[in-house]
């Protein structure tokens, strides 16, 4: 296949996961693709995350590491991944293995059918109550308040084009979203059925107060408020050290 990949994971306390992800992302796409890397964003890991990074680094050139100087949050290291892409096709997605490696080429194989975004949609989201619940919620706020398209879903598991992803590094909104971001520059978007391993290290931190956290700031920051009533909340991230 033609084109280059760039793979973007925030990661935070995943040092269990990581090398796992690694092999199976090299095997998937080293059948169909010569040219990739993988982005991995730690964002503020209290466990050998980071360490277990730079030794994948050490070991193969195509893994780039970048470390946070704190915890900013899933979506500003996605952003910052993106920023530090270089392929014509960019990928996020989880840490936790709940996103197969081997869906990534689906995902490429649909971005190819004339899409300029493509989402991963689990067929059994392996996820807690909260988290499916949270789900439903952003669906609504989507599609009111970003004009995404109706029967369109959104995850953190999607390929992009790379004129789409150099929007996405060029947006400097404060709070960061970035499917909110896409919905600034395409409609035009793609989604297959996928399948979601069972999380196997670690639970999820989400809850229902940083749920209804998250949708207060996407309506104030993505919906029709006045620009001079929204919240600016400092740097979207910073780079506390990278290894490219």
């Amino acid at each position: 296949m033609e084109g280059s990949i760039s793979i973007v994971i925030p990661v935070y306390n995943s040092e269990k996961s990581l090398a796992e992800l690694y092999e199976g992302l090299s095997e998937a796409l080293k059948q169909k693709y010569n040219r990739f890397e993988i982005i991995l964003v730690d964002d503020g890991s209290k466990d050998g995350s980071f360490k277990v990074m730079c030794r994948l680094r050490s070991s193969d050139p195509d893994v780039k590491v970048v470390r946070l100087d704190g915890n900013f949050g899933q979506q500003n290291a996605i952003l910052c991944g993106i920023r530090q892409a270089s392929g014509d096709y960019v990928i996020t997605m989880d840490d936790d293995l709940q996103h197969p490696p081997s869906e990534v080429i689906r995902l490429i194989n649909k971005l190819d059918e004339g899409f300029d975004v493509v989402y991963g949609i689990p067929a059994d989201r392996q996820h807690t109550a909260i988290r499916r619940l949270g789900t439903v919620l952003t669906d609504l706020v989507f599609e009111r308040i970003c004009g995404k398209p109706e029967g369109v879903k959104v995850s953190s598991f999607r390929v992009m084009k790379r004129w789409l992803a150099e929007k996405i590094a060029a947006d400097r909104t404060s709070f960061v979203y970035i499917s909110a971001i896409i919905m600034k520059h395409t409609r035009n978007i793609g989604n297959i059925t996928t399948a979601h391993n069972n999380r196997k290290y670690g639970r999820s931190n989400y809850s229902l107060m940083k749920l209804m956290k998250l949708f207060l700031k996407l309506i104030v920051n993505y919906g029709c408020l006045p620009w001079e009533i929204r919240k600016e909340y400092g740097p979207q991230y910073v780079i506390k050290e990278m290894q490219r």
